[in-house]
């Protein structure tokens, strides 16, 4: 269904000069409803005629012990969904993600997304049209293109920085703006990023298995009904985010690209939106889902649905000023050596060989000879270092086998006390102390299934590390190595288990979206 366009290009005309910042600012049902209940968000920005926008903030670690020495520092994340019938769109790729903002002497980076979608009131305010908010300012606002969308966060930034600049984040150099989030930033962002349990992050949904009703409008009795609904009325994600999952489909600022197998593909598309509408089904609404339309509609104007909304970021420069940008050359100059920024050669040991056998000074041929060695020497050790890194990572494995194996038989133990203790206090024996001791083995159980959560989180990276890091010829040497070992050193227990988690990894290899309950009965069987 198409947005009617002269109702948006009236809006869009009625954009001037930005109204005044002293406006009596709105009741927080309108611009952060989930305030009175949840808590106030994380950051409140001012918009023109006294409404204002909600943001959370979104934690980003990242693999350093300090994120601002460290510009090159970012987070290594899976993304997208093992999911057959749409495995070209959503598959499991890597993906990088930091932080605009960085706490200083930590690994943390951050940025904020918007707690809501945008409202039909935030829209009309940035227009310029002022008045009192009704009810109908609560409702998502649709109809909107990608143009209006990237244009609608120009024009909002340029009123902030004329009307209110000191209440974006960063301070310094870093000045902050708005903008679409990127692709990657709004699935981290809707999984729950670092506050979700790190071994629920990969589920289809962050809530896991419940009703879906519960957290979105969309199509379903007793939820949307084709149209767009007021925002913050359904339950929040971990990171106190509303309406991820239907009401508006949210446009991002990352063209559409397919999935090559694990991979983004090379040809970049049209627009995407992310978390389905109040048109979508339940099915069809889960973290990794995107879709693609075309900028434009038959006609060369920019499409436009009523479904179309968005959820803002706030950004910052990566370089923001000549020493920062001193600093970044500097840690890519470690992190690269001598290595060509365009990539090594495909054989550098053959490329070396043609030039030594080329080269008529006997000099330079014995030095490159010498570099010829060398390179040799250095490429075995990295070889020798992947492959005790794959070896100590299959050890790992192993032990985490046996360890979630004796975790459940502990388990097991405790809820068949509990059983029998329960039945001892139907027959009418000594009811109080029984009851104490059901408690105490229910505590007993709770801590045991922490424990557990720990163990499986361990199991996952390093099925994770072995499938995508290490090659399938070097995962097969350390395996047979270690089993070797294994063998010589009488260690039957461990044997078992590194066979028990071979049989896992290759499994894993092939559906690496195994959630954790999965994961779990695999590493049991």
């Amino acid at each position: 269904m198409r947005w009617p366009v002269p109702a948006v290009l009236t809006l869009l005309m009625a954009w001037g000069a930005p109204a005044s910042a002293q406006e009596a600012r709105w009741p927080d049902e309108y611009t952060d409803p989930a305030a009175a209940g949840a808590g106030a968000a994380d950051l409140v920005l001012p918009m023109p005629c006294g409404a204002a926008m909600a943001f959370q903030k979104v934690t980003v670690p990242v693999d350093a012990a300090d994120a601002v020495a460290d510009p090159l520092a970012d987070r290594r994340l899976m993304l997208g969904q093992a999911l057959h019938a749409t495995g070209f769109s959503d598959y499991l790729r890597p993906a990088f993600l930091r932080g605009p903002f960085a706490e200083p002497g930590t690994g943390v980076t951050h940025f904020f997304i918007a707690r809501y979608e945008l409202t039909a009131g935030q829209y009309r305010a940035l227009a310029g049209q002022c008045g009192e908010p009704g009810r109908a300012d609560r409702l998502a606002q649709g109809g909107l293109s990608w143009f209006d969308a990237v244009d609608l966060a120009r024009r909002y930034t340029e009123w902030l920085y004329a009307n209110a600049a000191d209440a974006l984040p960063g301070g310094g150099q870093a000045r902050a703006f708005l903008r679409l989030p990127t692709g990657e930033e709004w699935e981290y962002a809707a999984r729950g990023g670092a506050r979700i349990d790190a071994t629920r992050f990969p589920d289809l949904t962050f809530f896991g298995q419940g009703d879906m009703r519960d957290y979105a409008l969309h199509q379903a009795p007793g939820s949307g009904r084709g149209r767009l609904g007021p925002v913050g009325l359904r339950k929040p994600n971990p990171l106190g985010l509303y309406d991820i999952y239907g009401n508006a489909e949210e446009l991002v600022l990352t063209p559409y690209r397919l999935n090559a197998a694990g991979r983004l593909h090379g040809q970049a598309g049209g627009i995407v939106t992310r978390g389905g509408s109040v048109l979508s089904t339940a099915d069809q609404l889960y973290s990794a889902q995107r879709t693609e339309y075309p900028p434009h509609d038959a006609t060369g104007a920019p499409l436009r649905s009523a479904t179309f909304g968005l959820r803002l970021a706030i950004s910052a420069p990566v370089v923001t000023s000549d020493a920062r940008l001193a600093e970044i050359r500097r840690r890519w100059g470690e992190l690269a050596g001598a290595a060509s920024p365009h990539g090594a050669p495909p054989d550098p040991d053959a490329l070396l060989a043609g030039l030594i056998a080329a080269e008529p000074d006997p000099r330079r041929q014995a030095a490159l000879g010498a570099l010829q060695l060398e390179f040799r020497r250095a490429r075995d050790r990295t070889q020798t270092a992947r492959l005790q890194s794959a070896r100590s990572t299959l050890l790992a494995g192993a032990v985490l086998v046996g360890s979630l194996s004796e975790n459940a038989g502990l388990i097991e133990a405790k809820a068949a006390n509990i059983r029998m203790l329960v039945s001892l206090q139907r027959a009418g024996r000594g009811s109080t102390l029984l009851a104490r001791q059901v408690r105490s083995h229910a505590r007993q159980i709770e801590h045991l299934r922490t424990v557990r959560a720990a163990y499986l989180l361990s199991y996952r990276a390093a099925l994770d590390t072995l499938s995508a890091e290490i090659a399938p010829d070097e995962r097969r040497t350390a395996h047979d190595v270690l089993r070797e070992e294994l063998v010589l050193s009488d260690r039957p227990r461990l044997l078992t288990t590194l066979d028990r988690f071979w049989d896992d990894l290759e499994i894993y290899a092939r559906n690496p979206g195994t959630g954790p309950d999965a994961l779990l009965r695999m590493a049991l069987d």
